[in-house]
């Protein structure tokens, strides 16, 4: 079998990868449904961030590293330029959001990358690009990483509530 739809150009291969960055925010709302929302906002003790900076962390991160994946397909050696997340955390008032909307805004960050990782041939998949402190990717790692970065961040909230 093919590894390219050749009616839509989408990718076969690596819709894995892209089921499994769609789903990240439905992973994230089952972690904060099993624990109380009063705690949402309260850091745990030993200086973590609380669930709701975690997040916030995760929205920032989601919006520019979307933007790196769709410079690589795009582009011809990207490199993921910097942002000030503590700026941008601020400006956008993240951390003022309940769970719920969060939630939200966590999948609509994500939808757009989603969006192009489905029409994206698995051809295009090799497509590199520079990370300012891992080196060159291909798209394929990128979002391998990327998708690996939030897990991380959705075990540590789930880590945040008490017991």
């Amino acid at each position: 079998m093919s590894r390219i739809d050749f009616v839509t150009g989408a990718p076969l291969r690596y819709m894995p990868l892209v089921d499994a960055l769609a789903t990240v925010p439905d992973r994230v709302e089952a972690v904060l449904r099993r624990h109380p929302g009063a705690h949402f906002h309260r850091a745990p003790a030993g200086g973590d961030w609380a669930p709701s900076r975690v997040l916030a962390h995760m929205l920032s991160y989601a919006r520019h590293n979307g933007g790196f994946i769709y410079m690589i397909t795009w582009m011809t050696d990207p490199v993921r330029p910097a942002w000030d997340e503590e700026a941008e955390i601020e400006a956008e008032g993240w951390l003022r959001l309940d769970a719920s909307r969060a939630v939200e805004a966590l999948r609509e960050l994500i939808a757009p990358t989603v969006e192009l990782l489905s029409t994206t041939p698995d051809a295009s998949w090799g497509r590199p690009g520079g990370h300012p402190r891992d080196g060159r990717r291909s798209l394929r790692q990128q979002v391998q990483a990327h998708i690996d970065h939030l897990e991380e961040h959705t075990r540590q909230i789930d880590a945040a509530f008490p017991a």
